[in-house]
C-alpha cells in the first residue's frame, strides 16, 4: 500500500497516486483505496457513458471506459476496473468525482472550483465549465500565491469559527494556452491528463498550502464587457453555491431525490450566511489575466474594487 495525504486525510492506496503528496512516515489511514469486485448490477441497456447510484452510505459510480467504483461511508474506495485499463485513466475519475463523493460522505460541502491562498486569505473560484476557474487560480499561483485545490474544493461549513477550506493536492489542470498565459509554461513539457485530451497536468508542489485556512471569499466567474467584482444578494448566492456544488452536478436528479439533499441545502445556506459570495465579471481574454488577478488581490486585501472597462 502507498501512503498519501490529501484534504487533511491520511490515504492508503493499492494504486500509486503520484498526483498526491506522499507521506514519508507510516500514517493512520482515514481512507483506504483498494481493488476488488463491486457487486452492483448496471441497468440494461448499458448506459452510453456513465451511471451513478446512491444507496445510503454506499455510492456506486461507473464509467464505460474505466469500470466501477464503490465509495463507502467516507472511509473506503473500491476500484473494479475494466481489463487492461491504464492506471492513468483510472486516476482521472478517482481523483475527481470519486474523491469528491468521498469528501461529501465525510460531511464536507464539495464545490466544483479552484482555490488559492492570497496573503493568508483563502478564496475559491466557481463557474460553469470553461469559465476559467483553473486559469484564474493558476494566474494567482504564478504571481507567488499558494494553490490549495483544483476542480474539487472541500469546505468544512461546521467549523466553529468560520467556513474552513481544506487543501487538496498540488496539481492543476490547464489547457495549453492557459498554461502559457498564466504561468509562462511550455505546454509540450507538461503531461496530458489523457492521451486524447489536450489539457495538461501541472504540478504545483513548490508553492502549495498544506494546512486548512479560513475561507474569506468565493468568486463566481462570468464573462462580461467590464472587469468588476459585485457582492451577490443572498438569494443569488445560494443559487450559485447550489449550482456549483460538485455532487448534485455529478448525480443530478438522483441526488435531489436522496435523503442527503436537505443536508446539502442546509450546508449551502450556512455557507452563504457566514461568507460573502461575489460575482467576478471580466471579458474573455487571456491578455487581461494580470488585471483580473490584481483586482482579486485588492479585494482580498480589503481595498476598493470599482468596475473597470
Amino acid at each position: 500500500m502507498y501512503s498519501y495525504t490529501a484534504y487533511n486525510l491520511g490515504i492508503c492506496s493499492a494504486l500509486p497516486l503520484p498526483e498526491l503528496q506522499e507521506s514519508s512516515i507510516q500514517i493512520e489511514a482515514d481512507v483506504v483505496i483498494r481493488f476488488g469486485e463491486v457487486d452492483w448490477s448496471l441497468p440494461t441497456p448499458l448506459p452510453s457513458w456513465s451511471y451513478f447510484q446512491i444507496d445510503g452510505e454506499y455510492t456506486y459510480l461507473y464509467w464505460k471506459v474505466v469500470g466501477k467504483f464503490l465509495i463507502h461511508s467516507g472511509k473506503e474506495i473500491i476500484i473494479d476496473p475494466l481489463p487492461n485499463v491504464e492506471e492513468s485513466i483510472i486516476r482521472l475519475p478517482l481523483l475527481g468525482a470519486v474523491l469528491g463523493m468521498l469528501l461529501h460522505q465525510r460531511q464536507f460541502l464539495v464545490l466544483h472550483g479552484s482555490a488559492v491562498a492570497v496573503d493568508g486569505n483563502a478564496a475559491v473560484f466557481l463557474g460553469r465549465s470553461g469559465q476559467g476557474k483553473s486559469t484564474m487560480a493558476a494566474t494567482l499561483y504564478g504571481r507567488g500565491h499558494k494553490l490549495m485545490a483544483d476542480d474539487v474544493a472541500a469546505v468544512n461549513v461546521d467549523n466553529a469559527i468560520a467556513p474552513l477550506l481544506v487543501p487538496g493536492f498540488p496539481r492543476i489542470k490547464l489547457w495549453p494556452d492557459a498554461a502559457t498565459a498564466a504561468l509562462g509554461d511550455d505546454p509540450e513539457t507538461l503531461r496530458k491528463i489523457h492521451p486524447e485530451v489536450e489539457k495538461r497536468d501541472r504540478p504545483t508542489v513548490d508553492n502549495f498550502l498544506r494546512t486548512p485556512l479560513i475561507l474569506k471569499r468565493i468568486y463566481v466567474l462570468s464573462v462580461g464587457s467590464t472587469l468588476q467584482i459585485r457582492l451577490l444578494k443572498p438569494t443569488e448566492a445560494v443559487t450559485q453555491i447550489i449550482a456549483n456544488s460538485y455532487i448534485p452536478m455529478l448525480i443530478g436528479k438522483k441526488f435531489i431525490q436522496s435523503s442527503k439533499a436537505s443536508v446539502h441545502l442546509h450546508q449551502c445556506t450556512s455557507l452563504v450566511n457566514n461568507l460573502p459570495i461575489y460575482s467576478l465579471e471580466r471579458p474573455r481574454s487571456l491578455e487581461l489575466l494580470a488585471d483580473v488577478a490584481g483586482l482579486v488581490e485588492e479585494d482580498l486585501a480589503g481595498e476598493s474594487h470599482p468596475a473597470r472597462v
